[in-house]
């Protein structure tokens, strides 16, 4: 799966970067993607790998958070420094401090994340009071959208997922039909809103009951992968090769119709298990995907730099050093976290074991 990751994430980096006319997948749709490949993911830890749920909420956090704050210190830098963001400024924070209560959400959605979906819903009015608008307001030289307020606003997406982690080990226990129910249930609550007076597109991207279904559909997804272990690998390396080309290509495809929505979701959570099992074991493709999340992460910094900067080849930089400070926090911080992560996750697993065998003993 790494290189349909990391696929992914550069469709979300070509998406946010308006100096290239090439784009992959859109940046939308690539991020509700990744949450079917999430979804998948954590069902597969929590069938093996996790099964003291406090060692599983415990390293889902030290993935997401070392690598989140040191883009928060390093866009704070590049902020205050030097004025050098495409979506933050520091005017901009100090009319959003007028207002008390907006400035103790801009803090604690900084911190915490969970909730940053919703501040797409609000704007700004002159004096700093966020303000409810259902139809989705959208920046521009006289309006301020909550969420300009945040120094990552692409952890949005991390909100989601954190909501996710918190219910999976619950949801993973259930069995595929109470996961199928529930899914059902988010598919028509996101339908529901072409028949309320809402902006469907904040709807159904930016409001975790009606994405919950994109993480159901890859935990259903997992329940395949006995059968995708049966077929050849071969089968596999066809289908990452077909699905690469889909991600790459589709905006030749002419998709620009909601309800082709649901073809490319279906699309992710058909192929994902079998696309797995046949990279499982390769270390390179593991590797290569591990750069996804810091290419998430590192995106927005770069290109705002780049972008209220101007430099010459301003493209390649944004995509270059996108990629070289992707790799650097991979190295530094991520990969070293990641090996502690294991370890602790093989220390209590151990340790289970050998208590459980202690009756047998006795």
């Amino acid at each position: 799966m790494g290189l349909i990751r990391v696929a992914l994430a550069m469709a979300v980096v070509l998406s946010h970067l308006p100096l290239v006319s090439t784009k992959f997948l859109s940046g939308g749709l690539a991020v509700q993607a990744f949450f079917i490949v999430s979804g998948f993911y954590m069902a597969l830890v929590l069938d093996g790998k996790y099964k003291d749920v406090g060692l599983f909420y415990s390293n889902r956090l030290l993935r997401l958070l070392p690598s989140y704050f040191i883009i928060v210190a390093l866009t704070m830098i590049a902020v205050f420094g030097f004025n050098a963001s495409a979506t933050l400024s520091p005017d901009l924070l100090e009319t959003m401090f007028k207002n008390p209560i907006t400035a103790f959400v801009m803090v604690v959605e900084n911190i915490v994340m969970v909730g940053q979906e919703m501040l797409f819903w609000f704007s700004i009015d002159p004096n700093g009071a966020m303000v409810w608008d259902r139809r989705g307001p959208l920046p521009d030289d006289t309006t301020i959208v909550a969420w300009q307020g945040l120094f990552v606003p692409q952890a949005w997406s991390l909100s989601m997922e954190l909501m996710f982690y918190a219910l999976a080990p619950f949801l993973a226990r259930a069995g595929w039909k109470w996961i199928a129910a529930i899914c059902a249930a988010s598919i028509g609550l996101r339908l529901a809103g072409a028949y309320i007076d809402v902006e469907y597109l904040l709807w159904q991207g930016r409001f975790f009951p009606t994405a919950l279904f994109l993480f159901l559909l890859g935990m259903l997804a997992h329940k395949a992968l006995p059968l995708a272990a049966r077929l050849p690998k071969a089968v596999g390396w066809v289908t990452a090769a077909a699905v690469l080309a889909f991600i790459v290509l589709f905006p030749l495809l002419g998709w620009t119709h909601v309800t082709w929505r649901w073809a490319v979701y279906a699309i992710f959570a058909i192929t994902t298990p079998f696309v797995f099992n046949a990279f499982k074991d390769v270390a390179w493709d593991r590797w290569i995907g591990d750069l996804s999340y810091p290419i998430y992460m590192t995106q927005l910094l770069v290109i705002g730099w780049v972008l209220t900067k101007e430099p010459p080849f301003g493209a390649w930089i944004a995509i270059g050093g996108t990629i070289a400070l992707s790799v650097l926090l991979l190295l530094l911080v991520d990969h070293p976290i990641d090996c502690w992560r294991q370890r602790r996750a093989q220390k209590r697993n151990e340790r289970s074991a050998a208590e459980a065998a202690l009756p047998d003993a006795a």
